[in-house]
């Protein structure tokens, strides 16, 4: 009933249509017993009306005529259709679906004397084909398209009479795949005609391209002429490519369209300012036309590439085609209006001389359409028409029986003399095989297309072939970078590829992407990064150099922590020189040079040097829980035990020697059980206080330190508390603060007294210790250099107060004889006793330079008194030392003097004067003889 309907429609059609412009039909025609209709495209058509325009170019007339000489060349062969004869009816339809329609009906049996039509070659578009093989299928009539290559006509269902010559459009798509792939192109732009032949195109385009990972940016489809949005549609597109060109590295743009579109597209990218901003990929739609459709617009489209059916010239005909342009009595109706026209037809006297490319007319391919319904037709003869059967009987049998001789067409299968194997799928579509063609620009400035490589396909293989360009494309720069790539190549890309080492973070389309870097502890797989921190039986795993695979890691060990076997072994060598010095401190511990500078505090002083050294040690050896627990207490001990007893022997002094200016009377507490009790308390106690405390509130306990991509490897770290070493560090600093300040206070004691200015080198060094080691403790994050900063502090620390307290003692003792000359410089002056000299031998010189004799004569009195140091005593026959610090006397069986360990000028002067005593000092300066 749909079929009836459908004829119903045609027939009324054909009538109402004929009625009016039958008498205009024009024809190019010749008699036969089969007649081979001709769809053919003299004009160019007027989207507006769908009427014919202006005439087409050379290349149409070519392919009318191959038409008209297949058929005569088949006719002069006996091999086929022996004893008939072909004839062609060739109409001109310029394009246009509407006059594709009207010329159509021409062929169907209710406008013709005799139901005589073979088959039907052309259109040559894919949308007029359509509405072609619709009307001829209504009457089993096939219909053999040249150049029509929709994908939609692949469909044997819809179109079960329709074949062609040509290959469809997705092996055209796919040479435009294999182009971008050759060339790394993974981002494009997709514009395509709003027709059968630009939208199948495109869906077969956006399946393959996500195939081959290849990125879109946009697909945008464009109207055909005549459309009230005609113009806008190709603004819009193109003003859309410029704002994707100054944002992204896009750089090529394929242009699915017909040959109308593309010319109004490249004349307005050229008002746009386009020039040479992108590489165009064309189709046959417009590539068929050469140059034509970028006529005047060859900057903008120079470095195009055009995709084009491969068909090779066919020598013989060009030969006759020659002939055919040359004579005046062709029976072609359309012949004089190219003769006559400029743009295709130089005129040089009375002869034209034609512009044209025969490789574009694809005459070839007419030829091999015409030839496919002789031979169809020709085996259905062989098959069916037995020796007896007239040959009126047979023609009447072959025209009856269509549905068996489309069947045959579809088995045709022979060799082309212009382009080899030709053969049909089961949907009636041809091999692919494709020329690709490229616009270059000479060193004269024309502008030509050339052939630069193929593509083709067979079965289930596919192959391109292309030679090396020339590119035009400008070296832009956009904000994600440059237009060209290494290799010298344009790039048109979405991202470009990650650096080593570094993983694709996608987004929506597969081929944008950011590029990001792992964490230090995993590795790359498939694209993602994978965790190697595995703690199991406490086995570590890290990243190999190339981030492929997780390699086992091992504990660090002693023995390759070189930052830490240094600190250890200048800890264990620092032991030695203080086990020497404390041994000979104790061991002259009665002499009047240690008895004078507090010795018992000096003990004190001694074990905490032995506590540093231990310090450095713990910090710089594995850390087990007791170690760390000593850790948190230790280190501050020892800094307590030093400084505190610094401090209490700076302040003892000051206060002796300032009491000394006012009063005789010994100060309060200076005894030394009552001094060590101080230091003691001082010491311990804050410190063990805080100590336990943040024991409590947060216990020590060994941790294991995570590998780093600057470390590889397990480090094991004694918890740290931050608010308790604050605390101990303000406690140490407060301490050492007041050491300098009371060393600042006492600097005005005798020059000779020695002892208090090297407590104030000492206590200096170390604030400059603590100043440059706090910091570095506390910004640190790697563990590892917390222990080494600590340690290192600590043996500093240890080795100033060892050589600055105690080792100019011992220096003292070895290297300087009692009896010696003794020099006594003060702020009040000088004080000079040679050995053995009598009273009048002793010189006092003051600030101002004059000089005195201090004679023994006891009527000779200073305007000072000063009461005896130590009283008479007749059974003592040796002098006496007299310590002030304790204000007692004391038998010296070695001495020739009176020794008075510290002590104002002016208390001396009072002493001198009141007992005409004799007064000298040492060398070291380190105590007063009387």
């Amino acid at each position: 009933m749909k079929i009836f309907a459908l004829k119903a429609l045609s027939v009324f059609t054909a009538f109402s249509v004929l009625s009016k412009c039958f008498g205009l039909v024009k024809v190019y025609k010749k008699n036969g017993d089969f007649i081979v209709g001709g769809l053919a495209a003299f004009h160019l058509n007027f989207a507006e009306t769908g009427d014919c325009g202006s005439i087409h170019t050379l290349g149409a007339l070519r392919r009318g005529e191959a038409m008209a000489y297949a058929t005569s060349k088949i006719n002069n062969d006996s091999n086929i259709l022996d004893g008939y004869t072909l004839g062609y009816e060739i109409y001109d339809v310029c394009g246009s679906q509407e006059q594709t329609l009207k010329h159509a009906l021409l062929f169907l049996p209710p406008f013709r004397s005799d139901d005589d039509v073979l088959g039907v070659v052309g259109p040559e578009r894919s949308s007029s084909s359509i509405q072609a093989t619709y009307v001829l299928g209504l009457y089993n009539i096939s219909l053999v398209s040249y150049l029509s290559t929709s994908d939609e006509l692949s469909n044997s269902d819809r179109f079960p009479y329709f074949f062609r010559t040509v290959p469809p459009d997705k092996f055209q798509v796919s040479a435009i795949i294999d182009i971008l792939v050759n060339f790394n192109w993974t981002y494009v732009a997709f514009i395509y005609s709003d027709d059968s032949y630009g939208r199948n195109a495109e869906a077969e385009f956006q399946a393959q391209a996500e195939d081959n990972n290849i990125c879109v940016a946009f697909s945008n489809k464009l109207v055909f002429p005549g459309t009230n949005d005609y113009r806008s549609s190709l603004q819009g597109t193109i003003r859309r490519l410029i704002d994707l060109k100054e944002t992204s590295l896009l750089s090529v743009a394929i242009l699915f369209l017909q040959f109308e579109v593309v010319r109004d597209f490249f004349a307005l990218a050229r008002e746009e300012g386009i020039d040479r901003d992108f590489i165009w990929i064309g189709s046959d739609g417009w590539g068929l036309y050469d140059l034509e459709p970028v006529s005047g617009s060859e900057s903008t489209a120079v470095g195009a590439f055009t995709i084009i059916p491969k068909a090779a010239p066919h020598q013989e005909f060009e030969e006759y085609f020659k002939k055919i342009l040359k004579s005046s009595s062709n029976d072609n109706p359309w012949l004089p209006e190219f003769s006559t026209n400029p743009s295709i037809c130089e005129m040089q006297r009375t002869m034209c001389t034609f512009h044209d490319d025969p490789g574009l007319s694809f005459a070839s391919l007419v030829i091999d359409s015409v030839e496919v319904l002789a031979r169809g037709l020709d085996a259905m003869r062989k098959e069916l028409c037995t020796g007896s059967m007239n040959m009126k009987a047979c023609r009447s049998l072959l025209l009856s029986n269509r549905r068996l001789l489309r069947d045959h067409f579809l088995n045709v299968t022979y060799y082309s003399s212009s382009n080899g194997l030709v053969k049909f799928t089961a949907d009636g579509d041809a091999m692919g095989r494709y020329q690709i063609r490229y616009l270059n620009q000479d060193e004269n400035d024309d502008y030509n297309f050339d052939e630069v490589g193929t593509w083709t396909e067979t079965g289930n293989d596919q192959g391109l072939e292309l030679d090396d360009v020339d590119w035009y494309l400008k070296r832009s720069v956009s904000s994600r970078g440059s237009t060209y790539s290494d290799s010298n190549v344009p790039k048109s890309v979405c991202s470009d590829p990650c650096e080593p080492l570094q993983v694709q973070s996608g987004t929506i389309l597969d081929c944008c992407w950011t590029c990001s870097v792992c964490m230090d502890n995993e590795i790359i797989v498939d694209n993602e990064c994978v965790s190697c921190f595995i703690v199991e039986n406490r086995t570590y795993m890290w990243p190999d150099e190339t981030l492929s695979y997780c390699r086992k890691l091992d504990y660090v060990k002693l023995r390759d922590e070189v930052s830490k076997v240094l600190p250890l072994l200048l800890a264990v060598l620092g032991l030695v020189p203080s086990t020497i010095i404390a041994y000979l401190y104790i061991k002259y511990r009665n002499k009047r040079l240690i008895k004078a500078s507090s010795r018992e505090l000096g003990y004190i002083v001694l074990v905490g040097v032995f506590l540093l050294h231990l310090s450095a040690i713990l910090y710089s050896t594995p850390p087990v829980n007791i170690t760390c627990y000593l850790r948190r207490i230790v280190p501050h001990i020892a800094n307590s035990f030093i400084y505190v007893s610094l401090a209490t022997m700076t302040i003892r002094l000051y206060r002796i020697f300032e009491s000394g200016k006012k009063t005789t009377k010994r100060p309060k507490f200076i005894s030394p059980v009552t001094q060590v009790m101080i230091t003691l308390v001082l010491s311990l106690l804050p410190q063990l206080t805080w100590g336990i405390l943040w024991i409590l509130v947060e216990p020590p306990n060994v941790s294991i330190i995570k590998p780093t991509a600057q470390r590889q490897a397990i480090e094991m770290m004694c918890t740290t508390s931050i608010p308790h070493e604050i605390g101990q560090l303000c406690w140490d600093l407060f301490v050492v603060s007041i050491c300098c300040v009371f060393a600042v206070l006492a600097r005005k004691l005798p020059t000779n007294y020695n002892q208090t200015r090297f407590i104030g080198f000492c206590v200096f060094s170390t604030l400059v210790v603590l100043i440059a080691f706090a910091p570095a403790f506390f910004t640190s994050q790697v563990a590892n250099q917390q222990d080494l900063y600590t340690a290192i502090g600590a043996i500093i620390q240890s080795t100033v107060v060892l050589v600055l307290i105690f080792g100019v003692k011992i220096y003292a003792i070895y290297t300087v004889k009692e009896g010696d000359q003794h020099v006594l410089t003060t702020a009040s002056g000088t004080v000079t006793k040679m050995k053995n000299a009598g009273p009048s031998e002793t010189n006092v010189n003051s600030d101002d330079n004059r000089k005195a004799s201090i004679e023994g004569d006891t009527k000779t009195k200073s305007p000072h008194t000063l009461p005896a140091p130590c009283p008479a005593s007749p059974t003592v026959s040796k002098k006496q030392s007299y310590d002030i610090a304790t204000q007692t006397c004391e038998k010296d069986a070695s001495a020739d003097s009176v020794y008075i360990s510290d002590g104002p000028m002016r208390t001396l002067r009072r002493l001198y004067d009141s007992k005409s005593i004799e007064i000298g000092f040492d060398l070291q300066g380190e105590g007063i003889m009387v």
